[in-house]
């Protein structure tokens, strides 16, 4: 019995150095930020994940430029919030647990705190090698800042709020745009597309000027810009 016991201790303590030797997700942030990673799993589909977390409190920063390859980007305004948040998930995809859990390290997000412009960037490599890479972010932004986001595959989302003056801006070329914009928006709109349609619901474009792939006009004043842009997929908009 009492060998036992010993045997399960130490079996019990290997797991827990190896489970304390997984690590945490790659992001490389300005020093005071505060970044943490959540934990790692990896699930019946041959998948392997990596949450991660970043918050930066913001000084002169009036504009979010985000710069995805494969996944998905959702952009939140919050009305009283003075910091950026991002709440994000990175995953690799192989034939099998053990390759897709040990390349998580090929993918990096890299965050550049500059004077008037925040920056987030995937890295992931050039060649897959039969492996799938892809990182989703959910981001919340104060509602007086700028936005931009070019996304390749995957989609586009989120409810935004566009600054007096200020852009949303949002590229994809393969998946789907769905945006949510209050119905007091205050912006010139345009939307364009070369496979798939464009729709518009619960919001007055004025002067609109529509094809089977473009869409064009005023909301409210036209004080700020909205430009959407696809390649393959949809472009939804619609007032909240």
């Amino acid at each position: 019995m009492r060998n036992k016991s010993k045997n399960f201790v130490l079996v019990f303590v290997t797991l827990t150095v190896a489970l304390l030797s997984l690590g945490c997700a790659e992001v490389s942030v300005n020093p005071d930020a505060n970044v943490t990673a959540p934990g790692i799993r990896v699930d019946h589909k041959f998948k392997a994940y990596e949450s991660f977390e970043y918050s930066a409190d913001l000084s002169s920063q009036t504009t979010l430029s985000v710069d995805n390859i494969n996944g998905e980007v959702e952009i939140q305004s919050v009305t009283v919030l003075n910091q950026l948040l991002i709440f994000g998930e990175k995953i690799v995809s192989s034939d099998n647990y053990q390759d897709a859990y040990s390349h998580l390290v090929d993918i990096r997000v890299e965050v550049d705190e500059l004077t008037g412009e925040l920056i987030v960037k995937t890295i992931q490599p050039e060649f897959s090698e039969g492996r799938s890479y892809s990182v989703n972010y959910t981001i919340k932004v104060p509602d007086q800042m700028s936005v931009y986001v070019k996304n390749v595959n995957g989609k586009i989302s989120g409810q935004v709020s566009v600054p007096t003056n200020g852009s949303i801006d949002m590229k994809l070329q393969n998946g789907n745009i769905d945006l949510g914009l209050p119905q007091s928006t205050s912006a010139e709109f345009s939307a364009s597309l070369l496979n798939g349609s464009i729709s518009m619901q619960n919001l007055t474009l004025y002067n609109k000027v529509e094809t089977s792939k473009t869409l064009r006009g005023r909301l409210g004043e036209g004080q700020g810009v909205v430009k959407l842009s696809n390649t393959n997929g949809k472009i939804s908009v619609v007032g909240f």
